[in-house]
């Protein structure tokens, strides 16, 4: 069967008004449902309204009257997209054809691989990347916006996805090691805003993980692979995390991941001080933030804080998201008198790092060091080890044996 491409265009003889009604329609590879198209022509502009089980709205290509693909504009009422099809959207991507045309498209209600993401807007090209100012053989897919809008969030983001190759070192975080200059690398901008934390994480499966909590998501990321599918073992990046007003729920670790183990359910209930009231139910937080730079899968941090009511919780450590694992200090400072736990919570310079801040804090606050608590948590994010460490010798102390009843 011939290609569109092999078919001379004689556009005097082709048709200038198109209807369609079909039980099952291919196009493009994707076979529709149900399908309902009207669509017209003028001159090198196509225009359809299509209502399929897939989609419904507005659909037009504008034929390129020179080199490129053209482009498609399209504004959907609703766009279902199978797993199946997204990855047959890769493999196109992954030729590198020089015919995919430009996107402009705005989509009401979009799902993807059984996920709802709400209102989504797109505007990518396909292009010949540049690299050091030249204009190099090869192509990228340059996402100039992506724009995703939820009652619970929303999320944008712009980057590219081409070959290791051509990606210049502004163009996202570090390169991984042991690739080849071929392989594809997807490279993200992106900056997510929270209004309801536990609500959205629901969204995506994962219930009564936290109660509430907004605030912001902000950063650069980058992985080896499609762009529909993290690859978490060539991850690299860095994020600034700054969220309020939430509570981390008594979630079973296993379900929540790193979360469970964030939310401190695992810590010792009575070591001298009782901590019952801060993290029996969950901790609650006025706020989490700090940054987290990832290279090759494996997560850091010096200065992530969260303040509650009754204590201050400062971490800082390594978690591998590939094997679910992490190596985390947890220093827990308690509500002792007015204000200690606000100060601190206070923000702490990655460039000195929590043991630095903790010293120079007792110093003026001796009494905050008597009464704060230090353990080291480590093992898989399903079953974590708790150690209670003995701060003046910095030296691991005795294993939790459970909450003592």
């Amino acid at each position: 069967m011939a290609t569109a491409a092999a078919i001379p265009v004689a556009w005097g003889y082709l048709p200038t008004v198109l209807a369609v009604r079909a039980r099952e329609l291919l196009a493009g590879g994707r076979k529709l449902h149900n399908v309902v198209v009207g669509g017209s022509r003028e001159g090198r502009v196509w225009r359809a309204n299509v209502d399929a089980t897939e989609l419904n709205g507005y659909v037009e290509y504008r034929q390129p009257t020179g080199a490129g693909a053209g482009r498609v504009l399209a504004r959907l009422a609703r766009l279902n997209i199978t797993q199946g099809a997204a990855t047959e959207v890769e493999d196109i991507l992954d030729d590198q054809p020089a015919a995919i045309p430009a996107l402009d498209i705005v989509v009401d209600e979009f799902e993807l691989g059984g996920k709802a993401l709400g209102r989504v807007e797109i505007d990518a090209v396909n292009r010949r990347a540049v690299v050091a100012g030249r204009e190099g053989g090869a192509r990228e897919w340059r996402l100039n916006k992506l724009n995703l809008s939820v009652p619970e969030g929303s999320f944008e983001a712009s980057g590219n996805w081409a070959a290791l190759a051509t990606q210049a070192p502004a163009a996202g975080p570090s390169r991984p090691t042991g690739k080849t200059a071929e392989q594809r690398r997807m490279a993200m901008n992106f900056k997510l805003n929270v209004a309801d934390s536990g609500a959205l994480l629901a969204r995506f499966g994962k219930k009564d993980v936290v109660r509430r909590g907004k605030g912001v998501m902000a950063g650069q990321v980058g992985w080896v692979g499609s762009p529909f599918a993290i690859d978490y073992p060539t991850m690299s990046g860095e994020f600034n995390i700054n969220m309020e007003s939430g509570q981390f729920l008594k979630a079973d670790p296993g379900l929540a991941k790193l979360l469970g183990v964030l939310s401190l359910q695992s810590l010792p209930r009575r070591f001298t001080l009782d901590f019952r009231d801060v993290f029996s139910e969950g901790f609650a937080f006025d706020f989490v933030r700090g940054d987290v730079r990832i290279e090759q899968g494996v997560a850091s941090t010096n200065n992530l804080q969260m303040k509650g009511v009754n204590a201050a919780v400062l971490m800082e450590g390594r978690a591998d998201i590939a094997q679910e694992t992490q190596n985390l200090r947890v220093v827990v400072v308690p509500e002792i008198s007015a204000g200690t736990a606000a100060l601190v919570a206070a923000a702490i310079n990655p460039a000195i790092g929590l043991g630095t801040f903790l010293a120079q804090l007792f110093l003026s606050r001796p009494l905050a060091e008597a009464a704060t608590r230090e353990f080291q948590i480590d093992g898989t994010w399903v079953d974590p080890k708790v150690t209670r460490v003995d701060r003046k010798a910095r030296e691991p102390a005795e294993p939790v044996q459970g909450t003592p009843p």
